[in-house]
Order: structure tokens, then C-alpha cells, then sequence
């Protein structure tokens, strides 16, 4: 059994034990409380670089200025038609020259038909067209077909690093083209055979002997007239009035 005296102290000794474990639990509350919590660190996974501590904004490359050097040359397509009816397309071509008027090779060429009205299309219905040149500067356009009966202008664009040149185009688009140097050459077909250059030279010789006899005799009739006969024998013609 306790001893009564032991008994007596516990009793008496027990409250005061609570009070001091209560305010020791309510002192280490308020510490944790007053220390900010503590952010885990973050392992950083393999292969991912680590973040500076101070991060630099990226630097900007400097952008060259753009030059209008380039000197775009038309050699073929400026003034031509395009025949709708056949189908028949004048070739476009164009050289591309520096400052300095040499040719330019590896130049993004770029050609560009209007959107409305007289035009032409590249396959695919596409307005626009990119090509680069050759060693000899030149660039073409092809597989297009024209469209629209009409003028229209071709506009060129040329880009060589921060080298640039701009020029146009002009093309007509017509329903037929008409061969007009027929109707010469048949005016000219006649002349040009020779027994028909025979006739009328021979014919020319025949008309001056006939003046100088004809002269000749006028002339002596008339004694010590002394007068002198010239004949001047024109171009022969065809077809002279009668």
C-alpha cells in the first residue's frame, strides 16, 4: 500500500506540475509558430541546366540595314503578249546584277501576278512564285498560264542578305496573236523572183534604146543644130496608169 505521507505530496504537488507542463507547451507553440516554414529544395532533374542566380536579359543581334543595291535586268517577257487562245506563253526571265553590275547567284528571286483583272496563275492557282538564280544571275518564271484579255504588270522583287531590288514586268494577254508581216511578204514575194527581175530590166534596157534612136534621128534632121539628147531612165514600176 502508499505510504499516506507520499500520497499527500503527490495530491498536493500534481496541479502545480500541470500549470508549469502547460505554459512550457504553450511557450514552445509560440516559438514554432514565429519561425517561417522552410521551402523544401528542389532537386534538379538530369539534363536540365541549373537557373543562375541572376538571370541576364538575351542579348539582341544587330540587324544590318537594308540596302536597295540590287539591279534586277529584264531580258525577256517586257512588251510581249501571251496567246490565250493556243495557250502560247512568252517567256519571263530576268538577270539579277550588284552595284557594281555583276551577276548575283543563289538571289531569292520572287514573282508576283496581280490578284484581279488581266493576269496569269502559277500551278496550284498561285499568284506568287520564289526561284533563285543561277551562276549567270538569271531567274525564270514557268508553268504559268495568263488569264484575262488585257495589260497587266509582273512586279519582281530580288533579296540577297540585306541587298534588295525591285522592277516590273509589262505583258499583254491577248485571244490570238496575228502573224502581221504576212501580208509583206507577199507584197514582196514578186519581186524577188528572178525571171521577174529579168523582165523588167530587160524592158528598162529596150525603153532606152528606143530614146536614144528615136533621139538620135531628131537630131539630124536639123544640120549643125548641135543639140544633145539626155535620157534619164527612172525606176522601173508595176503596175503604171495607163
Amino acid at each position: 500500500m502508499p505510504n499516506p505521507l507520499s500520497r499527500r505530496l503527490w495530491l498536493r504537488w500534481l496541479p502545480q506540475a500541470l500549470a508549469v507542463l502547460l505554459v512550457v507547451t504553450q511557450i514552445q507553440a509560440a516559438e514554432q509558430a514565429a519561425v517561417p516554414p522552410q521551402t523544401p529544395a528542389v532537386t534538379p532533374q538530369a539534363g536540365t541546366p541549373p537557373t543562375p542566380a541572376n538571370p541576364t536579359p538575351a542579348q539582341s543581334v544587330p540587324q544590318l540595314p537594308v540596302e536597295q543595291s540590287l539591279k534586277i535586268r529584264v531580258l525577256a517577257g517586257n512588251g510581249e503578249m501571251n496567246d490565250l487562245e493556243r495557250r502560247v506563253m512568252a517567256p519571263l526571265v530576268v538577270q539579277v546584277l550588284d552595284q557594281n553590275e555583276r551577276p548575283l547567284a543563289g538571289t531569292e528571286v520572287v514573282f508576283r501576278f496581280p490578284l484581279n483583272g488581266p493576269s496569269a496563275t502559277f500551278p496550284g492557282g498561285k499568284s506568287v512564285i520564289t526561284v533563285r538564280t543561277r551562276g549567270d544571275g538569271q531567274a525564270a518564271a514557268t508553268n504559268w498560264m495568263a488569264n484575262g484579255v488585257g495589260t497587266f504588270q509582273v512586279h519582281v522583287n530580288a533579296t540577297y542578305g540585306n541587298q534588295v531590288g525591285e522592277t516590273t514586268v509589262s505583258m499583254t494577254n491577248v485571244t490570238r496573236i496575228v502573224d502581221t508581216g504576212k501580208k509583206a511578204n507577199k507584197a514582196q514575194s514578186l519581186w524577188s523572183h528572178r525571171w521577174f527581175k529579168i523582165a523588167v530590166i530587160g524592158g528598162a534596157a529596150v525603153a532606152i534604146g528606143l530614146g536614144v534612136y528615136f533621139g538620135t534621128r531628131g537630131g539630124g534632121s536639123k544640120s549643125g543644130s548641135g543639140s544633145t539628147v539626155t535620157i534619164s531612165p527612172g525606176s522601173p514600176g508595176i503596175g503604171a496608169p495607163q
